[in-house]
């Protein structure tokens, strides 16, 4: 029951092919090894800013640190492309690595717009110095790596990408509810139910 759970969440954001999915413990997860490592990098970045940076005054990259972000992104997007277009024949090494890449940089734009602080006047630039990257650069190395290894149990490398992807959207959908007292409560609930939504389309689409 648990595990067709994850398979319906996973079902919303990912094809599921099993030729591109990681396989642990002796089971396939429920997305592919592109959709694991962008939620690992999300996550990595996610968690280190949470700890570290929810009590300041942050706002966006500045300029030059976002045409850093990009370049980070841009690895998944050659990849995906270059695969999907039969120019060249990608591997699930490769796909974990560039989709770590890929989420590295989403939470710096994200996290701070979602914290409401980013317009104040004296907030920082949320990358202040090499650090605020390079920790979690490691964190989703060390991550990465331990999945790819297959050692951990499969049930628990699958709850952790699937609660990532349900906590992603609900920091997406919490934008719509800023101005509501229950935000957090109501975000959650928006990003379940889209999920919901696309795994059912989903669903019917291949079947």
């Amino acid at each position: 029951m648990l595990q067709e759970l994850f398979q319906f969440f996973g079902r919303a954001i990912c094809h599921q092919l099993e030729e591109r999915t990681l396989l642990v413990s002796g089971d396939f997860l429920s997305v592919c090894a592109r959709d694991t490592g962008i939620y690992i990098g999300i996550f990595s970045s996610l968690f280190y800013l949470h700890m570290l940076k929810r009590k300041k005054q942050i706002t966006i990259p500045t300029i030059k640190m976002s045409l850093f972000l990009l370049l980070l992104m841009g690895p998944l997007v050659i990849d995906g492309i270059g695969s999907y277009s039969h120019l060249f024949e990608s591997t699930n090494e490769r796909r974990l690595i560039t989709g770590i890449s890929f989420g590295l940089a989403l939470p710096y734009f994200l996290y701070p717009l979602a914290l409401g602080k980013a317009l104040k006047k004296d907030a920082l630039p949320v990358i202040t110095n090499g650090w605020d990257v390079l920790i979690p650069v490691i964190f989703s190395c060390i991550i990465g790596s331990i999945i790819y290894m297959g050692r951990v149990p499969h049930v628990l490398v699958d709850g952790f990408i699937i609660l990532m992807i349900i906590i992603w959207f609900s920091l997406c959908a919490s934008f719509l509810f800023s101005q509501f007292r229950l935000q957090w409560l109501l975000a959650v609930t928006a990003g379940l139910a889209f999920l919901s939504i696309l795994s059912i389309l989903h669903g019917m689409i291949i079947s």
